[in-house]
């Protein structure tokens, strides 16, 4: 199985230096070039691979609002993350740019934002002018794009936001309240009044910016469990 394995696939390269991609890698299903970035920067310490084809960059360029996120679960050996920045417009959200990063720092970020205008520009004549963007909160990303942007808006992701907030509830020990037990130490009121509160935390992402301070000192008053964890979160 190894003999054959190494008949149709690469041997995995031991270091960035070592990293050869083959010619028919760097295409795309048409034959259209796909890896339109591969360098090494801060000293030949980090790399960056950028895909992307000259349709898609076209397609961005007509979106006002972009959408990003990076991911770690398929990202290959040797590389920190992949980043992938989406057009929407007219309904339809579609991946334009995948970014293969061995850093998730602010560097990182600034140079994806300025490679992706100039090969716009470079490649297909149009200009990147996007209003907003949505993503996670990578304030790395934040900050590199409101650079290369200044007068676009960032928007933070609902899902993320809730994720981190629970991953808050988890840091101040107090999943127990959201899980159904025997557990005589948490009482049902006391599960329900906790699920109002982290519910009401995550729902001031809806509401106008002028209800929000009140609706959370409420919020808090009424339904903050009596812990240390509930005064933490808080």
């Amino acid at each position: 199985l190894s003999v054959q394995r190494a008949l149709n696939v690469p041997r995995l390269p031991s270091d960035l230096f070592d990293l050869k991609i083959p010619y028919e890698w760097t295409l795309g299903l048409r034959g259209e070039p796909f890896l339109l970035v591969n360098e090494f920067y801060d000293n030949n310490k980090e790399k960056l691979l950028i895909f992307a084809t000259d349709w898609s960059l076209s397609f961005l360029s007509t979106c006002s609002r972009w959408h990003s996120d990076g991911t770690f679960r398929v990202t290959p050996l040797l590389f920190e993350q992949v980043y992938v920045i989406c057009g929407f417009s007219e309904g339809f959200m579609i991946p334009c740019v995948y970014s293969l990063t061995t850093r998730k720092d602010e560097t990182a970020y600034t140079k994806i934002f300025r490679h992706i205008i100039a090969l716009g520009e470079s490649r297909q004549g149009v200009c990147m002018n996007p209003t907003s963007l949505t993503c996670d909160f990578e304030t790395a990303a934040i900050k590199a794009f409101k650079i290369i942007f200044p007068a676009a808006r960032v928007k933070l992701c609902f899902f993320h936001f809730s994720q981190s907030l629970w991953r808050k509830i988890v840091d101040c020990s107090m999943s127990s309240y959201f899980i159904r037990s025997d557990d005589k130490d948490v009482t049902n009121e006391q599960q329900e009044h906790t699920r109002y509160w982290f519910n009401g935390a995550i729902g001031l992402a809806l509401i106008p910016p002028q209800l929000i301070q009140n609706t959370w000192v409420d919020l808090m008053d009424n339904f903050t469990p009596d812990t240390a964890g509930g005064t933490s979160f808080n």
